[in-house]
């Protein structure tokens, strides 16, 4: 995040490349054609501040301080060092998060924020790395309640493993999702971005673990 060293291009899935249309209203060879510009312009896989809003305006209808907003805030989460630039993995999941969409898509691509290797699951050192960001973004305003959260999301993580430590954790993208729709306050903390939470759903606290 926010790394001076390159970073190999982010290449889209087709169900990037579905979302993306679905969100810009535009056909799917028009968001292939739009992503190779965007490698092509940034061809080390980093992108500016400048980049993000140009890239964000040529598929967004939106008004000027609508785009100016969502890549102030992709640039909030991702730019962890202060050095305005994000990847275009970063600048990818920003853009799927700061776009209207269900809870569900949304969450699927907090996922992908924090499986950094793209094996398909969450373990031990990625999931140091969600509470990282999670103190990065958070801490500064409540520390006490950000560190309280954090505990109780280690200890659902330790329940949805049968009371496995969490070095031996490896998360699923279905557990992960389940587990943040069941409880508003760890999707609030571990998403980079604001999700509204769907009104239906049951918010329930971090069962106790087993003795």
């Amino acid at each position: 995040m926010g790394s001076s060293s390159s970073q190999p291009p982010a290449e889209l899935s087709e169900e990037d490349i579905e979302f993306i249309s679905s969100k810009a209203k535009i056909d799917h060879e028009s968001v292939k054609v739009w992503y190779e510009k965007l490698k092509a312009a940034c061809p080390n896989g980093k992108i500016s501040k400048a980049d993000t809003v140009s890239f964000l305006r040529s598929i967004n209808s939106g008004k000027e301080d609508q785009i100016e907003k969502q890549a102030t805030d992709i640039h909030k989460a991702f730019d962890s060092n202060n050095d305005g630039i994000v990847d275009q993995r970063e600048f990818l999941i920003g853009f799927a998060l700061t776009s209207t969409g269900s809870i569900r898509e949304k969450l699927k691509y907090v996922f992908r924020t924090y499986d950094h290797d793209k094996d398909g699951v969450i373990n031990k050192k990625e999931i140091d790395r969600m509470a990282k960001i999670a103190i990065r973004l958070h801490a500064k305003d409540d520390p006490e309640n950000t560190q309280r959260i954090l505990d109780e999301l280690k200890q659902s993580l330790e329940h949805l493993h049968h009371g496995k430590d969490l070095d031996d954790i490896k998360i699923t993208s279905k557990e992960f999702i389940q587990l943040l729709m069941e409880n508003k306050e760890l999707c609030d903390l571990v998403s980079p971005f604001n999700i509204e939470q769907p009104r239906d759903v049951i918010v329930q606290q971090p069962h106790a673990q087993s003795k």
